[in-house]
């Protein structure tokens, strides 16, 4: 259902239209979550040190992808705050052609590198040939997660973020199932949950792709799954969605070099950080959910000329954004330890869990800065100025955390390093926006 965001109250307008991102994104996590919980439960912690040792490899196409969807989708949100129908069909139609396009090519390279990425990230030989069945597969039906994310995006810049969340509440349900079915019971091990999560997404895209049509039809425009390419459209896209492209794989980039430290520590240390990096995947979700509402709602309010709202928007989304981590983090730290053991089998939780606890009782005092971070950036991409974010990414989070690995590492050489490293970038970049934000938006309003 579409939404128009540039009306009614502001703060129960933004929680309408981010709850259902939040609760979308948590269900497409899932298909993750699930993977870890079948898999180390029937294969162990070989088969989940397997998937996890590889959890940011994935990032760099879905991020860059979802960046370049994000200028597609301010672009969209302008138009239909604007009400220029015209243009916006013609958005609309352009960034879905890019999609296809763009997936393929994506699906294309991974299969073709994914030996020389795994012995790049160091994966361990215990579990190379687990990881390369898992990641070939992944890659190779990745096309359909593009699809569906840019689909989905596209709804949303409508004010529409119910559907996308109806249709991966279906879809989560097949993957489970099929988690199940491929790693539990044909003993598919790695590359079943794989292959589940690839048809889960290939569902996703096509129901999403139907709703498109009909609202073209209901619009009386052209069909949306038409193929067009507007020059004009593309450029304005890609100039502002290659900025989020690069800045949405700059922490992928960064993380994989931290992996590559994490992943020379072993398979109980790779084993806990995945598990790790599973409980506090609430954490991303909800900030950068609420990112991608504040990219949408600053876009649609600023394209019918209402700076006022999108200022007073943006500080709303910011406070719906830090209490809901703060809370998520409180209950990390006290109820880590409980959670791990979902993840691993009872023969394997002595050595893994005493280290879940451990790390995430470092982490969870600080990951509201991380919220800062989110929705700030955010409210600065939907202004149409996505250079700034990537640049100040690129700078205090990923270039700190290389330097760090680097040149402080080696004089500790411990997990506990590798951790502080982490929280040191999230308090520097969560203060630098919060400043930048109010910088800008008052350069803006000269």
């Amino acid at each position: 259902m579409k939404k128009d965001l540039t009306e009614g109250k502001v703060w129960f307008v933004l929680t309408m239209f981010v709850l259902p991102i939040i609760a979308g994104s948590i269900i497409q996590q899932m298909y993750t979550t699930v993977d870890s919980i079948i898999v180390g439960r029937f294969v162990g912690k070989t088969g989940l040190a397997a998937i996890n040792s590889v959890a940011t490899l994935f990032k760099f196409p879905l991020n860059f992808m979802g960046g370049l969807s994000g200028g597609m989708t301010v672009i969209i949100s302008r138009y239909y705050g604007s009400k220029n129908k015209d243009e916006l069909g013609k958005s609309v139609r352009t960034a879905l052609t890019m999609s296809i396009v763009m997936g393929i090519v994506f699906s294309v390279i991974g299969v073709s590198l994914a030996p020389w990425m795994l012995t790049l990230m160091k994966v361990p030989g215990d579990i190379f040939a687990l990881t390369l069945s898992y990641v070939r597969v992944y890659f190779a039906g990745i096309f359909a997660t593009v699809m569906y994310n840019n689909a989905a995006g596209i709804l949303r810049a409508y004010g529409d973020s119910a559907t996308p969340l109806y249709i991966l509440i279906v879809c989560g349900l097949f993957n489970v199932a099929a988690d199940y079915l491929f790693v539990g019971v044909f003993g598919w091990s790695v590359a079943g949950a794989a292959y589940a999560t690839i048809m889960s997404q290939v569902i996703s895209a096509i129901i999403a792709l139907y709703v498109i049509e009909r609202i073209s039809k209901e619009e009386k425009q052209k069909i949306f799954l038409y193929p067009e390419f507007s020059f004009a459209h593309a450029g304005s896209m890609v100039t502002l969605g290659i900025p989020l492209g690069i800045k949405s794989i700059l922490f992928p980039i960064a993380n994989s070099i931290v992996a590559s430290a994490v992943n020379g520590r072993g398979t109980d240390v790779i084993a806990a950080w995945g598990v790790c990096g599973t409980l506090d995947l609430l954490i991303w979700l909800i900030a950068d959910s609420m990112g991608s509402a504040q990219s949408t709602f600053v876009a649609q309010n600023l394209g019918a000329n209402q700076h006022k709202r999108a200022y007073k928007g943006t500080f709303i989304g910011v406070a719906l954004t830090v209490v809901p981590v703060a809370l998520v983090s409180i209950g990390l730290f006290f109820a880590a330890g409980s959670f791990g053991y979902l993840f691993v089998p009872d023969s394997d939780a002595p050595a893994v869990i005493p280290l879940v606890i451990e790390y995430m009782r470092l982490m969870a005092p600080f990951y509201v800065f991380y919220g800062l971070y989110a929705a700030f950036s955010g409210a600065i991409c939907g202004a149409g100025q996505t250079l700034i974010p990537t640049v100040l990414t690129l700078t205090f989070t990923c270039v700190l955390r290389v330097l760090a690995i680097f040149f402080v590492l080696p004089h500790f050489e411990s997990m506990e390093c590798i951790i502080w490293i982490y929280i040191t970038s999230w308090i520097v970049t969560g203060v630098v926006f919060t400043v930048m934000f109010q910088f800008l938006y008052h350069k803006w309003n000269k």
